[in-house]
């Protein structure tokens, strides 16, 4: 690990202007620091300056380290804008939210009572993730940012497209891991397990920049090298000098449900090897369908938290719960899929996760 200098700050002002300083060599913002750390020690971030965001003292305005309910009538115009309409064609509503900080760490998230009961995939996604050790002291904001875990990527042997160079080396080589979808330029898979809850639940980030805020859909935050604006070398639109404050959530109303799922290989703590969010409305008594409205975002099979929108549209088409209809809208799920030499189990497995999620959350609702 390279020698660096150590600035602490506890604003998202101050965090931006020693991030844009030109003063003191290249900067890297850390918070928690749990990736930040291993991205230190494997070399592939050599700061001049490490930038700590620290939590606020006590009695200080900052809402960083807090999670609050925000009322629909207290709720910035630029965030009502990025609520989820209600029917095709209609403008959102002012809604209540939950404000989550970014400081605010994966424990507090799986317990808060307000998550637990109203966003419940939310809570068991930030329960699933790492160790409680780690879960004590990660942020939610740094586990969005984090970077992929592709071995391939992590090891300074290998100079793969995500690092400047002209390969993907898991394309051809140990990809049991990797993406099944959206995988021809890069084959990693993104490694957040919050980011695929919080899509599910139409999460809105905000971030501060040299000039002020600016609000983003998460839905639009994250970016493969396949989308329009993409790079292989990124995984979000986060640009250099920014730093994410706030994510608001919708509070979902009576007839709304939400659930997680996350499969993996070795049961105490591991990487998904797929992972699932489904959020669903009900339809009202005689609409002819089960749900008006459906979302299911899968995770560890793209390079970014993967909609399912074949799947939700086959969900929406639902009438009654059986298995045919269930293995249908499973089958769904992995349109689109291009599996690699080592990672065709995937497939399956993304199926059967979906499947399980699907039978839970209409079971239970």
């Amino acid at each position: 690990m390279n020698a660096f200098t150590w600035v602490e700050v506890t604003t998202a002002e101050q965090a931006v202007a020693q991030l844009s300083a030109a003063r003191g060599g290249s900067a890297l913002l850390k918070a928690g620091g749990i990736d930040v750390l291993d991205r230190l020690k494997e070399g592939l971030d050599a700061p001049e300056r490490l930038i700590v965001l620290r939590r606020p003292t006590a009695g200080s305005k900052s809402t960083l380290s807090e999670i609050s309910e925000i009322p629909a009538s207290r709720l910035p115009d630029s965030i009502t804008r990025l609520l989820p309409a209600g029917n095709a064609g209609d403008a959102p509503q002012p809604r209540d939210c939950l404000r989550i900080g970014a400081l605010v760490t994966l424990a507090q998230i799986a317990s808060h009572p307000t998550i637990l009961r109203a966003l419940p995939a939310l809570a068991q996604a930030a329960h699933a993730i790492a160790t409680p050790q780690i879960r004590a002291v990660a942020t939610i904001a740094g586990n969005l940012l984090q970077r992929p875990r592709c071995w391939y990527f992590r090891s300074a042997d290998f100079h793969c497209r995500k690092k400047g160079g002209d390969e993907c080396f898991a394309l051809d080589g140990e990809n049991e891991y990797h993406a099944i979808f959206d995988n021809r330029t890069c084959a990693a898979v993104h490694p957040s397990g919050a980011a695929v809850a919080l899509l599910v639940l139409d999460a809105i980030v905000e971030i501060q920049t040299a000039s002020g805020t600016r609000q983003q859909r998460l839905s639009a935050f994250f970016v493969s090298a396949s989308q329009q604006g993409g790079d292989v070398k990124r995984e979000n639109r986060l640009e250099p000098g920014e730093v994410i404050t706030h994510l608001y959530i919708p509070l979902p109303s009576p007839d709304e449900r939400s659930l997680y799922l996350k499969s993996k290989q070795k049961q105490s703590f591991d990487w998904p090897l797929c992972e699932v969010a489904i959020s669903v409305r009900r339809a009202p008594s005689g609409a002819g369908s089960l749900l008006q409205a459906a979302r299911i975002v899968v995770g560890g099979v793209a390079p970014i938290p993967w909609r399912a929108k074949a799947a939700e549209a086959a969900l929406l088409r639902l009438s009654k719960l059986d298995i045919e209809s269930v293995r249908a809208i499973a089958q769904a799920a992995s349109d689109g899929a291009r599996p690699l030499a080592k990672n065709g189990y995937k497939v399956p497995l993304c199926q059967g996760v979906v499947a399980q999620a699907v039978m839970q959350i209409l079971s239970n609702a």
